[in-house]
């Protein structure tokens, strides 16, 4: 993640945009942080009932998508199944 002024960014507009593609890119104005989020082609509508800004990213979509199709298909590969409270506290603990 990148941070930069306001006046930083004004003055090197297109590195920021650029570099928005490949990484986060912040910028603080005064006592407030605004992040550069690419959207590609198209300015999608946000899927989430109360608007959270998780959905605003088009690569967390992407990524949501791929795994509800790996889902749907019956891949397991890669699952881990928790059954029991044992099982969430050894996995939390292999963290």
């Amino acid at each position: 993640m990148l941070v930069v002024s306001s006046r930083e960014f004004r003055d090197s507009q297109k590195k920021y945009f650029d570099l928005a593609v490949k990484e986060r890119v912040v910028i603080k104005r005064k006592n407030e942080f605004l992040e550069l989020v690419p959207r590609g082609n198209n300015i999608p509508e946000n899927p989430s009932p109360s608007n959270d800004p998780w959905f605003d990213d088009p690569r967390n979509i992407e990524e949501l998508e791929r795994r509800l199709k790996k889902h749907e298909s019956g891949d397991k590969s890669g699952d881990i199944v928790l059954k029991s409270k044992e099982d969430i506290k050894a996995f939390f603990e292999s963290l």
